[in-house]
């Protein structure tokens, strides 16, 4: 007899495939991104779901100095822009119909304070 509180097979697998909807796109997304601000000083583009039509976005410059250059320039605004553009054409949702939160960040700054790991800088 199985206990009540341990998930099943069937539980996880449906767990997964939520999961997969609720990510469907943003690979793409960013990939997208990279691609289009490739000769800019965007270092990495990271794009997370926090429900259907809510999302956070982290744009990491190369240095610190980057992230208020960018702000003046224009970039960040750009960057903006294009990253609501590749929702929909995700399909994640029209941009009066989603809310995306950014954070703009350096890749100094994840290597001087957090070894040099994406992953744990965005925990």
């Amino acid at each position: 007899m199985k206990p009540e509180n341990i998930p099943s097979e069937d539980d996880f697998a449906r767990a997964s495939a939520a999961i997969k909807r609720r990510s469907r796109g943003l690979s793409e997304v960013r990939a997208e991104i990279l691609d289009h601000f490739r000769d800019s000083p965007l270092r990495e583009f990271f794009i997370l779901d926090c429900s259907e039509y809510a999302f956070r976005a982290y744009v990491f410059y190369k240095s610190q100095k980057d992230i208020p250059a960018a702000e003046a320039s224009g970039l960040s605004e750009r960057i903006k822009n294009i990253v609501y553009q590749e929702l929909g054409k995700a399909g994640r949702g029209k941009p009066e119909e989603i809310r995306v939160d950014f954070e703009f960040d350096s890749e100094e700054n994840v290597k001087r304070n957090y070894e040099g790991d994406y992953y744990n800088r965005l925990r």
